[in-house]
């Protein structure tokens, strides 16, 4: 099986640079010359943090009173329908690029015989995990993808697939996930979020992370400071093993072809996720659904367990933050090779 939309016509477009941020005009989120949007959600808008801009950048820090870096937004467990979806609460603060396809979505085309790389020369930090309330379900909470993280992304927005970067304080992760969001028009396909650490890392750490998709030999690759660290050979397949799996929740494996991929960068969490080696236990039910969750190391039909089964706001704001600086951001398209 694969999921793949029906082909569609692309005007011939040269390879080349098709966007660039250097931040030093400013960060702009609306108007005619916007060139990046928050991700929004009925109500809820992603866009807990305060921005700078300078020379040297853009400077992310999560807005808390008194100017302390911690997150202040949430969303509760959706109870009732009709609720913003509790899944939400993993992003803090995340943009995507304005661009659009050919066709008006989200995005950079990727026509056949091209491979569509976005690059971002970054450095995070997260602060006040520490202060969590789960005891031993988490063993460090400076390296802890839940507590809170920073990094870039790629989504295709049709089949929600998604290639992350993501860094903790220690270590910089290649995080692989396809969202069950498109269930509806593609069926019960296999949705799962992979955490695979790739290299150790400081805070004061800066990197030039990489995102590069071919589509013609349906390969993303993670390349940390120019070297390759992770790749997938079969987009919308679970890993051949489950040691680094997070979060399941279940589905028939389909193959999956992205038509176009958009880049975006943020401060995330992942509450709801376990702890690979440790315990597949995840820290708090986000999403009511009793379905939602498998167990991460049984599968299907085993339900995921929660430390938190009521999601109480104390286990998703704890005094947990993130800052996020990005020196440059670049999307381009060339020949494969």
């Amino acid at each position: 099986m694969t999921d793949v939309a029906p082909a569609r016509s692309i005007a011939e477009v040269p390879p080349g640079r098709l966007f660039h941020d250097e931040f030093h005009d400013g960060f702009r989120t609306s108007g005619p010359d916007a060139r990046w949007s928050p991700t929004t959600a009925g109500p809820h808008v992603a866009d807990d943090g305060t921005v700078h801009t300078s020379t040297e950048g853009l400077r992310v820090v999560s807005g808390g009173p008194e100017g302390r870096p911690v997150f202040t937004r949430t969303v509760a467990q959706d109870t009732t329908q009709g609720a913003v979806p509790g899944v939400l609460d993993h992003v803090k603060w995340l943009v995507y690029t304005t661009h659009r396809t050919a066709d008006g979505t989200p995005g950079f085309d990727v026509p056949a015989g091209q491979v569509l790389t976005g690059t971002a020369v970054v450095s995070g930090r997260t602060h006040g995990t520490t202060g969590h309330p789960f005891g031993d379900q988490v063993t460090d909470p400076e390296d802890d993808l839940r507590l809170a993280s920073t990094g870039i992304n790629a989504v295709d927005p049709e089949t929600y697939v998604i290639f992350d970067f993501l860094l903790t304080n220690r270590r910089v992760y290649a995080f692989y996930e396809r969202l069950p969001f498109a269930r509806a028009a593609l069926g019960r396909y296999a949705a799962f979020s992979y955490g695979v650490p790739v290299a150790d890392r400081s805070p004061e750490d800066e990197h030039e992370l990489a995102l590069s998709y071919d589509r013609d030999a349906g390969v993303v690759r993670w390349l940390l400071d120019g070297r390759e660290v992770f790749r997938v050979d079969r987009i919308g397949h679970h890993l051949p093993g489950r040691e680094h799996l997070m979060l399941d929740h279940g589905g028939t494996e389909a193959l999956v072809v992205p038509r176009q991929l958009n880049f975006g960068m943020g401060m995330l969490t992942l509450l709801d996720g376990a702890l690979p080696g440790h315990s597949p236990v995840g820290l708090v039910r986000l999403v009511a659904d009793p379905g939602f969750y498998v167990d991460p190391v049984a599968g299907e039909p085993t339900p995921q367990r929660f430390v938190d089964e009521a999601s109480r706001p104390g286990s998703r704001l704890f005094g947990q933050g993130a800052e996020l600086s990005v020196r440059r951001y670049t999307v381009q398209r060339g020949p494969a090779r």
